[in-house]
């Protein structure tokens, strides 16, 4: 039997990438280091912003003679009271992308309301422990584990990893008390590795809306499915651009310029101050660094006036899903002019048109937004995971959650039946 060590990282870069890559895997974008180190060493996911790096990895530590690195746990594995840099020239095994949260911002699976009654009883609901990208409402591996190991054995560090969590929500700390974790968009494929404890957590359903690709030839192909009403209404609203004469076209990473880089991140930044109130969670070092690290999945829309000045953008990145089908993910956008109808064609009707022309599955053009259905977005089941330390919020925790499912179920059936398709006859 394998021995384990498993330690926590206060930074992703104290874990080495070609191992974080090797059991996360690469095809999706939001689950790289290359991501992640981005939003650690921009500061736009660290202590200051309430997204502390709590990152816990198990390594293969086979053939030392000794596990005396901290607690021992049994089964032949031990929580090191060390860093997980003291261990990096260990095979890595699995990793958890983990954080400490202060605040309930940029996690998009709202839980306010938990923490409000935790409020009202004098409790602290903060700080919380979150399994998830931050800032970004897509589904993923939550839990990344050596593929080549046997599915036993995957699903032994599973419970492994879920039982620690567990297990730091019942030790008695000078400094901390967290009160809960919770594991966010994971990955359809992955659910089987959250409900493995005997003592279930507590599953949430919610839903985004993604268009799926069924082998359109173009444009008119995807709207000639939907009704004529309907139709007439995707025409109407893509027509009201048609007098500005704008210019739209997509730049693939390795060749944005940085002058495009800097007006996209300008309109990022003044959009959302209008919307927010501030410039948005992701600082332009960010944008920078996923530029040049992550070209190869990087799409910019850059969309230009008629006298050829860039007057918004669009940032999109390519990936592939867990069965291997391409996907197309909008992710951030922003504006120095104020057009109708240019939000919806920048991040939804260009999107829609490059996935038909590149043979591109599914689009995830972000979280929420119901307004998508009309425009062929189609509703789909999103799972988070979710542990409670107090017994008493945990019970009633679980029934709002159980309440919560139900009406969720009936609205994915009504925005199901809203759909601008024509109904099968």
């Amino acid at each position: 039997m394998r021995q384990l060590i498993l330690a926590f990282a206060s930074s992703i870069s104290d874990i080495s990438s070609h191992g974080w890559n090797a059991v996360m895997g690469e095809a999706n974008p939001f689950c790289r280091y290359e991501f992640l180190l981005a939003l650690e060493q921009s500061h736009s996911a660290c202590a200051a912003t309430g997204w502390i790096p709590r990152h816990l990895c198990v390594f293969d530590a086979s053939g030392i003679a000794s596990l005396e690195y901290g607690e021992i746990n049994g089964d032949n594995m031990v929580l090191s009271s060390l860093g997980a840099q003291h261990f990096i020239d260990l095979p890595l095994l699995a990793v958890m992308p983990l954080y400490q949260k202060s605040h309930s911002y940029g996690e998009y699976v709202f839980d306010w309301a938990w923490a409000q009654a935790y409020e009202r009883h004098d409790l602290d609901y903060y700080p919380k422990w979150v399994n998830a990208i931050p800032f970004t409402p897509v589904q993923g591996r939550r839990l990344g584990i050596k593929p080549e190991l046997a599915n036993v054995e995957q699903m032994r560090i599973a419970e492994l990893l879920l039982l620690t969590l567990n297990r730091q929500l019942m030790l008695e700390r000078d400094d901390i008390q967290l009160s809960s974790w919770h594991s966010l968009f994971v990955e359809p494929s992955q659910t089987p590795l959250f409900e493995c404890l005997s003592a279930p957590l507590l599953r949430r359903l919610g839903t985004q809306f993604h268009w799926h690709n069924r082998g359109y030839r173009d444009f008119e192909d995807f709207l000639a499915g939907f009704s004529s009403r309907k139709r007439k209404n995707i025409l109407k609203e893509r027509a009201q651009l048609q007098p500005f004469n704008l210019k739209f076209h997509f730049v693939e990473g390795g060749q944005i310029s940085p002058s495009q880089w800097q007006t996209f991140i300008q309109c990022y930044q003044l959009t959302y101050l209008k919307r927010s109130g501030h410039r948005g969670y992701l600082t332009p070092a960010f944008f920078q660094q996923l530029g040049a690290q992550l070209a190869a999945h990087i799409l910019l829309l850059v969309v230009e006036d008629a006298k050829g000045e860039m007057i918004a953008g669009a940032l999109y990145l390519k990936g592939e899903n867990a069965l291997g089908l391409k996907c197309l993910y909008g992710r951030y956008w922003g504006t120095t002019v104020e057009l109708d109808g240019l939000h919806f064609e920048a991040c939804y009707y260009q999107g829609i048109q490059y996935c038909i022309e590149h043979g591109i599955y599914l689009f995830d053009a972000g979280a929420q937004g119901e307004h998508k259905v009309l425009r062929g977005f189609e509703p789909v089941e999103i799972y988070s995971y979710h542990n409670i330390a107090h017994p008493g919020f945990k019970a009633a925790i679980a029934d709002f959650v159980m309440q919560e499912t139900e009406q969720m179920q009936q609205y994915i059936v009504q925005m199901r039946d809203i759909l601008p398709y024509k109904k099968a006859t």
